[in-house]
């Protein structure tokens, strides 16, 4: 009898675990909520934009073994990201590193750390004075920025091991991720696998050897075996949400462990203007930093390139991603009026296409990436185990590396689960 396996969700990991599976002889449906595939990744073709623009993940951080790979087996283009960051504070325009002055006693102090905290915690003890004030929200505004985090609830260990790493070079991908996501996707389709996208899954019942997983207009897929690879934030909605899924026995340990895993919210924003006015401000920015409500920015790195790309991540952007589309665009507008000293007028004016996106809101997602609580280790232990091996878990939550919550993490992840299931 054939090995059959169900994989939900069709992004960087389970069409990755999906392909190798196939290579290794098993038959395999991929189930999508979605009505495309590639997840949080997603590259749109929008009118008005002078290129391909990236509504989720956009760049590889650092020369990533299996993103490069795969890269390579595609025959696709990596760009290096260039220009510089520029910090912009009460109107002044300074190039500087995104850290302040006491970045180095932050790093000397989290390394004297033993037991693990949250940041919050870590910073209420150890930095309280008034003369740290500076540093406690820039540590904030980063972790929120970068990591998309809750300083209340996230590792203090865990972003020590993240930000010790020493920085490196970004690339994009040339034309955009989605054409990685096609790769795979015509890879999984030539090796027989059956992808169904706008297919929500609603119910999971299961026995050891043998899984029945039912979609929200009662379709039935049944299987030897089933790789569930949703977001975290889908995994932890229960039944009642759009994207939730009923199982039938209940694994109340591992929907625990997943929720203690940090997911956090981002809003991005991206604007095409008629001319890349910018340029006169600093020479080749890259990345621009402000203390706007949405404060980071940053430019395609190419002159003439006229597309500017906000973001917003960590608690402030869920509070963002209540708006609808047209009022995160004006405050984006608002937000680049206070860093560049234009009326808002001007800016819209210059205006030629515009897109936002909040993946808090988005069903099938319900935030961007994970990030490490103090509870995160224990949890992604429990989910890495397989459940009588027969459901499996994977994700970028899933991964262990030094590369958390990026594309690198979800396909590393998708091949380690295939690699389990495999194995049994």
């Amino acid at each position: 009898m054939e090995n059959t396996v169900i994989i939900i969700g069709a992004g960087a990991a389970g069409l990755l675990a999906a392909r190798d599976l196939a290579k290794a002889g098993y038959l395999v449906t991929v189930l999508e909520a979605n009505n495309r595939t590639g997840g949080r990744i997603h590259t749109l073709a929008a009118p008005g934009f002078g290129q391909p623009i990236e509504l989720g993940a956009e760049f590889i951080h650092g020369r990533m073994p299996v993103s490069f790979a795969l890269l390579e087996e595609a025959g696709l283009r990596h760009k290096k990201i260039t220009g510089s960051m520029v910090r912009v504070k009460n109107g002044r325009w300074q190039q500087q590193d995104d850290f302040t002055i006491d970045w180095n006693l932050l790093m000397e102090k989290l390394a004297e750390l033993k037991e693990d905290m949250t940041m919050a915690h870590f910073l209420q003890t150890r930095f309280a004075g008034d003369e740290y004030a500076v540093l406690r929200d820039s540590v904030q505004r980063f972790a929120e920025g970068f990591d998309v985090a809750d300083i209340n609830q996230v590792s203090a260990l865990a972003l020590r091991r993240e930000w010790s790493h020493e920085e490196q070079e970004q690339y994009r991908v040339a034309g955009g991720y989605g054409l990685l996501i096609q790769f795979l996707e015509k890879q999984c389709i030539a090796e027989g696998v059956i992808i169904h996208t706008v297919c929500v899954v609603k119910k999971i019942t299961w026995k050891r050897g043998h899984v029945q997983v039912t979609n929200a207009i009662r379709q039935s897929f049944t299987a030897h075996k089933l790789l569930i690879t949703v977001p975290i934030g889908v995994l932890c909605a229960g039944p009642g949400r759009p994207a939730g899924m009923e199982f039938a026995p209940v694994p109340e340990a591992y929907l625990q462990a997943a929720g203690n895993i940090g997911y956090g919210a981002v809003t991005k924003l991206l604007l095409q203007f008629g001319t890349p006015f910018w340029n006169s401000y600093s020479p080749n920015p890259g990345f621009i930093i402000s203390e706007e409500s949405i404060g980071t920015w940053w430019t395609q790195g190419r002159p003439g390139s006229s597309l500017l790309t906000g973001w917003a991540g960590g608690p402030r952007s869920a509070r963002l991603g209540e708006l609808d589309e047209a009022a995160i665009i004006q405050a984006g507008l608002q937000s680049l009026a206070g860093i560049f000293n234009k009326t808002v007028h001007a800016l819209h004016a210059d205006l030629v296409a515009a897109k936002a996106v909040s993946w808090q809101q988005e069903p099938f997602s319900l935030g961007a990436y994970s990030y490490d609580t103090i509870h995160t280790a224990a949890a992604r232990q429990v989910l890495r185990q397989p459940i009588e091996n027969t459901l499996f878990f994977a994700g970028e939550a899933l991964y262990e590396g030094p590369s958390p919550g990026t594309v690198e993490a979800a396909l590393t992840s998708g091949r380690e689960a295939a690699g389990r299931i495999m194995e049994i």
